[in-house]
């Protein structure tokens, strides 16, 4: 039968518990559907000032059992906390700030030093030479206050010749306090509420108790809520190890992970269905530079975009997802994720030509992500869509051929079209629903659409005045260029050595200058009309002038190519430059930028057009 009972829990139990050195061998495991460990340093500081000052800090919820005479409690509900706490006791020396030092206690060693002048410099001196003395201390036992005093008088030079005996009387009662308060609170009580009961329950309890606030996303939920002990045979070893590092990241902290058996895992490569997308979500995020979100996220930290991309496979609606469980138990879930990879390396095959042209790998331009996250999912779901019925994984559908060659002609266009018009910027998953039913990838976007939207996205960004910051190139300009260059750069030139910058034409510290000689208000110098890839090696050599008016610059290239492969100008379209501005000629000047770059954009749009085969 069921029952909760209340255990008062001292501070040192619970570490002793959770590190399996507790006098009465009670162990305090972690079960597998735990979230990993999430509280930031600030979070862990706040929580052990609580402590400190006897606030209140929660219940922490335990299941008891009884296995070969040891009492386990697995931790149900608190692992945030239990984690800090164990933290803290094991290491309190590591929690000593600047903030735990009084202030007086840092004015009467300065004080005792007895220095004139550079008093915040000396204060900051004593005050961090305190806490890097503590905090390079395993405990609080081997604090020797001689050697922290002599530190502080090695640093800060004092004709004070007693200055260390005075420090040491100073400094000494306020580190026996601080010891004290450490004693203090591992002895402290915290509540527990232990259950008993079914096992299976637990889920439901964690989910009950987390489910209400917002302290677990809802993917933390799911890894409660779904089976347990429903597994599947995976091939896929990567996800396997990333399941692995889960919960390696929780054992390395000498966490005991209730019913973890790493090498069985890393050997029959079972896992539910929960184990199963959380490694499928971090394997897609590392193995494709497209679907890189989310690179740096913890071991243990739950990246959604797997769980959003099965789902969009798979159902008509985001309101599924919390059942996607359900789905993969009716499918090869093998065989899925096979189908599924092909979806997503056909689409990046799409996008490839724009994300992986050459031009974009100028300075910071290869790691960026043109794309937003929804988009792409969008676009990978509609091409599983309309390949597979989850009915019959292993064939095709017979309309495949035919809707194949239409993706490949339209979903570029797309995904050009979606990124200049900001498509994806608000709405989440239920965005990519919508634009899988009907599948809008199967259509072109017409030329109309086309002139509608890059005009008024032209006319959007000419509205900025820049005069002092210019803004650097925006992931739309970066795509649009790509697109212009396509046809334009060989294949010879994909597969060189040579990088390429995104160049200003009129010279961003030339135009400034203009701009001030003629005390002006700005002018949209980062606008598309001015942007164009130059090679890297030459372009950076000629500094703030235009490539028609460096002499050394043009002994080291071909204009007439620089000029039709990269420019798109001829030296009369750059005159107005030269031109004797005095500081009433600002709308001269302003009429004459705007005339280059509507020009020059008019050609970009031409070459544009003719890239995509937008007729």
């Amino acid at each position: 039968m069921a029952s909760c009972t209340y255990e008062p829990w001292t501070m040192k139990d619970l570490t002793d518990a959770l590190k399996c050195m507790h006098k009465e061998k009670k162990e305090i495991v972690v079960p597998m559907f735990q979230r990993g460990k999430r509280w930031k340093t600030n979070q862990e500081k706040a929580f052990i000032d609580s402590l400190k000052n006897s606030y209140p800090v929660g219940t922490m919820l335990f299941y008891r059992t009884v296995e070969n005479e040891k009492e386990i409690y697995t931790l149900v509900d608190g692992l945030q906390r239990g984690n800090t706490i164990k933290k803290y006791m094991s290491e309190p020396t590591k929690y000593f700030s600047k903030e735990t030092l009084p202030e007086k206690l840092i004015d009467d060693i300065f004080n005792i030093l007895d220095i004139t002048g550079q008093e915040n410099v000396i204060k900051n001196i004593i005050a961090d030479t305190i806490v890097g003395y503590i905090q390079s201390l395993d405990s609080l036992e081997n604090i020797q206050f001689y050697n922290m005093a002599k530190e502080i008088t090695n640093k800060v030079a004092t004709l004070n010749s007693k200055a260390n005996d005075l420090i040491i009387d100073t400094i000494g009662p306020f580190l026996i306090d601080y010891k004290k308060s450490y004693e203090k609170i591992s002895n402290t009580v915290i509540p527990v509420i232990v259950y008993t009961g079914e096992e299976s329950s637990l889920p439901e309890i964690f989910d009950r108790i987390n489910s209400k606030g917002t302290p677990l996303t809802t993917y933390e939920v799911y890894a409660a809520s779904w089976p347990i002990n429903k597994k599947y045979k995976i091939i896929n070893s990567d996800i396997v190890d990333k399941i692995l590092k889960k919960y390696d990241s929780l054992a390395d902290d000498d966490f005991t992970v209730r019913g973890y058996d790493r090498e069985a895992i890393r050997k029959e490569k079972e896992l539910n269905a929960f184990e199963y997308v959380f490694g499928f979500s971090k394997y897609i995020n590392l193995k494709y530079d497209f679907l890189n979100f989310d690179k740096s996220s913890p071991n243990d930290a739950i990246n959604p975009m797997g769980f959003e991309l099965i789902n969009a496979c798979i159902n008509d609606s985001n309101n599924a997802i919390k059942n996607v469980y359900k789905d993969l138990e009716s499918i090869d879930i093998n065989q899925f994720e096979k189908c599924l990879t092909e979806a997503i390396e056909f689409v990046g095959k799409i996008i490839a030509k724009i994300t992986r042209f050459k031009g974009n790998s100028n300075g910071k331009g290869q790691n960026i992500i043109l794309h937003s996250k929804y988009q792409i999912l969008s676009m990978i779901s509609s091409a599983f869509r309309e390949k597979y019925y989850l009915s019959n994984l292993k064939e095709t559908k017979k309309t495949w051929n035919n809707s194949k060659s239409l993706l490949e002609k339209n979903m570029i266009q797309h995904y050009v079209y979606d990124i200049i018009t900001s498509e994806w910027s608000d709405g989440g998953t239920s965005k990519i629903h919508t634009a899988v039913r009907p599948n809008k990838y199967l259509n072109p976007i017409s030329k109309n659409a086309w002139e509608g939207a890059l005009n008024a996205w032209f006319e959007q960004n000419n509205i900025r005045l820049e005069k002092k910051n210019v803004s650097n190139p925006k992931k739309e300009d970066i795509v649009l260029l790509n697109c212009i260059y396509l046809p334009i750069f060989s294949a010879m030139d994909q597969l060189s050595m040579e990088n390429f910058d995104i160049e200003h034409i009129a010279t961003k510290e030339q135009t400034k200058k203009l701009i001030d000689i003629c005390k002006g208000s700005g002018l949209p110098i980062s606008s598309i009309g001015n942007l164009c890839y130059l090679p890297q090696k030459v372009n950076r050599s000629k500094g703030d002038k235009t490539f028609y008016q460096d002499v050394k610059y043009l002994k080291h290239i071909d204009l007439v190519e620089v000029e039709t492969k990269y420019s798109f100008t001829k030296k009369q379209d750059l005159e107005w430059m030269d031109m004797p501005y005095t500081k009433d000629d600002f709308e001269f000047l302003k009429e004459n930028y705007i005339q280059f770059i509507s020009n020059r954009f008019l050609k970009q749009k031409e070459m544009f057009y003719n890239s995509l085969n937008i007729i």
